[in-house]
Parts: C-alpha cells; sequence; structure tokens
C-alpha cells in the first residue's frame, strides 16, 4: 500500500513537471522573444514622447510667465506707489468717486514676488462706488482687490464710504552676470 502511494506522489509530480514545460513551450512560441530593433523604437517613441511633454512644459511655462508678467509691477520698486495712486485716481474719476486716503502699508515678499498693500477710502454713490470696484478688479488692472468695506454716509442716504484693500505685486529685477 506503501508503495502505490508513492507512485501515485510521483505521478502527479511527472504530471505536474510535464504541465510546466508545455506551458514553457507554448509561452515561446506565442510570445515574440524581443529584439534590438523592437527595444531601440520602442525607446525612440519613449524618447520622443518625452520630448513632446518637455516642449508642452515649456510652452505652458511661457503662457504662464507672459500672464504674470501682464499682471505684476516692474521696474523699481518705489513706482509702484506713484502708479498705484495714478490708475486709482483715474478710476476714482472715470467712475465718479472721490478719494479721500491712499496708504502703502508694509511690504511683504512671497513666492520671489514683492507684494505692495494699499488701503484706499473712496466716497460716492453705492452704484458709482461698486463701478470703481469692479474696475480695479478688471484683470487688465495690475491692482488686486483683498478687502471691500462699505459703509453708508450719515450726510446722504444715497452715499457710502469704502475701504478698499488693495495688493500690488512687483516682480524684482534679476541682476544678470556676466
Amino acid at each position: 500500500m506503501n508503495r502505490m502511494k508513492e507512485d501515485t506522489g510521483a505521478k502527479i509530480a511527472i504530471g505536474i513537471a510535464m504541465l510546466a514545460l508545455a506551458v514553457a513551450l507554448i509561452f515561446m512560441f506565442v510570445i515574440p522573444k524581443p529584439t534590438t530593433r523592437g527595444m531601440q523604437a520602442k525607446q525612440n517613441r519613449t524618447a520622443s514622447d518625452i520630448l513632446k511633454d518637455v516642449s508642452k512644459a515649456h510652452d505652458g511655462l511661457a503662457a504662464s510667465q507672459k500672464l504674470i508678467a501682464g499682471r505684476t509691477w516692474t521696474g523699481g520698486l518705489q513706482q509702484v506707489g506713484p502708479g498705484a495712486l495714478q490708475e486709482m485716481n483715474a478710476l476714482a474719476l472715470k467712475h465718479q468717486v472721490k478719494l479721500s486716503g491712499f496708504r502703502p502699508e508694509r511690504t511683504s515678499q512671497y513666492a520671489g514676488l514683492d507684494l505692495v498693500p494699499f488701503s484706499v477710502t473712496a466716497e460716492g454713490s453705492y452704484l458709482d462706488v461698486l463701478g470703481f470696484v469692479k474696475a480695479i478688479e478688471d484683470p487688465s488692472n495690475k491692482l488686486a482687490v483683498n478687502l471691500v468695506q462699505i459703509a453708508s454716509s450719515e450726510a446722504n442716504g444715497d452715499q457710502v464710504t469704502a475701504t478698499v484693500g488693495l495688493t500690488a505685486y512687483h516682480a524684482p529685477e534679476v541682476e544678470k552676470h556676466a
């Protein structure tokens, strides 16, 4: 009886080995062998895909830099305040709003940019002040609105006073070393 168990175990082992051999033979004939030419073509495709991705990234970077350049102040940091005041005066005149205050605040830096905050106080009718604030937020303007507080004027019912917090983003000039 022992011998029969040994024979059965051996037969199972031989069957498994033959099955593994058959699978290996099928694998060898069905799956093509990698060739040098095929590997080189795959590597070239990969390299060309990488070059395309790098080109797209450069184009995206150039577009982003162009967008940022349109929204930031350049030149000396001392030119930002007078430029911002000039823009505020032009917008106030256009929207029939009276500027009663324009105060620069402490400059800070973030991500390679100088953040130059200002506080503007404007007076006028509610709709004129709203138009003034909306004009400041226009993308063609280089000032970002970060605070709007509107209070009614006690003297006239339709007149309001608005305090508008602004931030100008200044790109410091990069020194070029020869």
